[in-house]
């Protein structure tokens, strides 16, 4: 049970590794399904628990086949795995608003589509699984981070470590009262899965803060006071192949509450699959 193994992309020097990558907000009102349940299995390290987190994901997955984004993944020679995420039109709406409308319409669609299918994200990890591309704003790294970034160091089983990520950022008009964090992402297992060596991670993220928020007001003295609460969450389970060095699957849930400045009560569904 002590087997140390070391996470790295391993990606073919002509190889483009493309992943279907869904980040779609879920409606949770219309799934009949206990949130919090799920997040109790996710956070048991039995078997049971992940077990049951897997089947809910993959139940899951199957409303999700008209994904938005498609992630590309290619090696250079200096150790460097290259990360591009593509928009990509959704074949089937394009179709049916091309039958109902005259061919300059059709046409004015068609350039609009190909005109979003633009590039959202671009950065660049170590195949050894660090960050290269400190770069980038904040919002695409925290991205990279949570569906590229691997354990730079080898692991065993119970082994933990942080992701570079940020998911709250205030200004000076913000003052705390009390926040806490959470940043860890833990090897659960390790098992063989057709002779194949899997790692399986579960991931566990938590910011929170409370305190006040101070908004000028345009008279210039007297400042509106309002209490506000953000709490970002991200809780996922996936699984990488260590021999041949990408993802199997990856699922995950981003949740976002928040109150005062903001009102917010989201879920966003994280999820790559392999095409």
């Amino acid at each position: 049970r002590n087997q140390t193994v070391d996470l790295k992309w391993k990606i073919g020097e002509n190889e483009k590794l493309n992943y279907a990558t869904v980040m779609s907000d879920i409606d949770t009102s219309t799934i009949e399904m206990d949130f919090s349940r799920l997040f109790k299995s996710l956070s048991e390290s039995t078997k049971s628990g992940m077990n049951e987190s897997k089947d809910f994901f993959k139940k899951f997955n199957n409303s999700y086949k008209n994904l938005d984004y498609i992630t590309t993944l290619s090696s250079d020679e200096n150790g460097v795995i290259d990360i591009v995420m593509t928009t990509r039109p959704k074949e089937n709406i394009q179709e049916a608003e091309i039958d109902s409308t005259n061919s300059k319409e059709a046409e004015i669609l068609k350039m609009m589509q190909s005109m979003n299918q633009g590039v959202m994200l671009r950065g660049s990890v170590y195949e050894t699984g660090d960050i290269r591309s400190f770069w980038v704003k904040s919002s695409q790294k925290n991205l990279i981070a949570i569906f590229f970034q691997l354990p730079a160091k080898p692991v065993k089983i119970g082994d933990k470590w942080s992701l570079d990520i940020n998911l709250i950022a205030n200004d000076q008009n913000f003052e705390c009262d009390s926040a806490y964090k959470i940043n860890e992402v833990t090897l659960t297992d390790i098992k063989k899965v057709n002779g194949e060596t899997v790692a399986v991670l579960k991931y566990n993220i938590i910011e929170y803060v409370n305190g006040d928020f101070n908004s000028p007001s345009f008279s210039g003295n007297n400042r509106r006071i309002k209490k506000t609460m953000m709490k970002f969450s991200h809780q996922g389970i996936a699984e990488f192949s260590i021999d041949k060095g990408r993802w199997i699957t990856y699922d995950g849930i981003m949740s976002l509450e928040a109150s005062g400045v903001m009102t917010a009560n989201k879920k966003t569904k994280f999820t790559l699959i392999k095409e």
